[in-house]
């Protein structure tokens, strides 16, 4: 892993809750820790050294462990070790020198508190270690054991996000490759009942199924569409149900220039269109109004397709069975859960309404 994958898994410890509340605890031990022994009170700077020092632990200590050549590949063990050795050295000793820079040199000459002043003071022997080398051994091999803990629990996690990707991934073609022939047994219907009503509007009607079959396979290809290809997608679509319903179907479209451009799944809004004219107005002798709407309330995003004739009483209430088209939806945008998405068919002033709306933010 390099810096596209380093970065933002830094960022993210960075910012952890968890790792931020194991800090305070931590450092907060030290500090009490040093409150109890009591010898001399401790500078600012020893008050803040334990906090920073497990901060950088959870931060920078997995860093090494990552610097894999590819992604989605691991360093060796001795590889990894070495690096881990060489990064985190250099990061504690940094740490050690900022802090002597504000620390208030040893005296060692200086009797310790407890010395009894009738007592000549010991002989000055010299130390042959500091014991400064000793307490930076210490952190240098916690953070190479922490560090290899850390980016390994982290290596795991991302695999299994990107399984779990590609598993909705898997899952939302299947579904999406349902809805294709779907949508063309139901336009083949349509075909049929027209042959019998009207010849000649038939023959138009199975030019314009051809280039529908087309225009579904290019569209069903894709993991994202704009949202305007998915309304050239329904426009086709409407072309050829307005062959067979004449002026029983009547279309108004309120469609800002904005949303041409919105990247959604696709086969979003075509099924709620096929279902308003197949449910609602198609069964409806005198036909009926379809009105397809566009709107934008912050970051919500509201695709809306409204109709004349009634809910299909299997569509209605909560828990109940909806058809494949619908259906289909539905679970496709469970599987869009970063976009935060969701679905409504309601009954609104004599009108059937579904409402369909995405968080764009999220989704883009």
């Amino acid at each position: 892993m390099r810096q596209e994958v380093i970065l933002p898994s830094l960022r993210r410890r960075l910012a952890d809750r968890g790792n931020i509340a194991l800090v305070l605890l931590i450092g907060g031990m030290f500090c009490l820790l040093r409150m109890l022994d009591g010898r001399h009170p401790p500078s600012p700077v020893e008050w803040l050294l334990p906090f920073l020092m497990v901060y950088f632990h959870l931060a920078l200590a997995p860093v090494p462990w990552q610097w894999a050549p590819e992604p989605g590949r691991q360093l060796s063990f001795a590889r990894g070790l070495m690096l881990s050795v060489l990064f985190n050295a250099v990061w504690i000793a940094a740490l050690f020198l900022a802090a002597r820079l504000f620390l208030p040199a040893p005296d060692p000459f200086r009797l310790p508190p407890e010395w009894p002043a009738h007592l000549p003071p010991p002989p000055f022997r010299p130390r042959p270690l500091n014991p400064g080398w000793g307490l930076g051994l210490i952190n240098l091999a916690f953070a190479m054991l922490v560090g290899g803990v850390l980016a390994e629990k982290e290596a795991v996690e991302a695999r299994e996000r990107e399984t779990a990707g590609l598993l909705r991934q898997a899952e939302a073609k299947a579904l999406q490759n349902q809805l294709e022939p779907h949508v063309l047994y139901n336009a083949l219907s349509s075909l049929a009942e027209l042959i019998h009503e009207d010849p000649l509007a038939a023959e138009e009607v199975a030019t314009q199924l051809a280039d529908l079959y087309r225009s579904l396979t290019w569209h069903g290809k894709r993991d994202r569409v704009t949202l305007g290809e998915e309304r050239r997608l329904v426009e086709a679509y409407l072309a050829m149900e307005q062959m067979r319903l004449g002026e029983r179907l009547r279309v108004a479209w309120t469609w800002p220039p904005w949303a041409e451009g919105l990247s959604i799944p696709p086969f979003f809004l075509q099924p709620l269109v096929e279902n308003a004219i197949k449910h609602g107005i198609g069964p409806c002798g005198a036909g009926g109004d379809l009105r397809i709407s566009c709107s934008r309330q912050g970051a919500r995003i509201s695709l809306r397709v409204e109709n004349t004739g009634v809910i299909p009483p299997e569509s209605g209430g909560k828990g109940a069975q909806l058809g494949i088209g619908l259906g289909n939806l539905q679970a496709r945008l469970a599987l869009w859960h970063e976009a935060g998405g969701a679905f409504q068919l309601v009954r609104e002033a004599g009108w059937s309404v579904a409402l369909l709306s995405w968080n764009a933010a999220e989704a883009a």
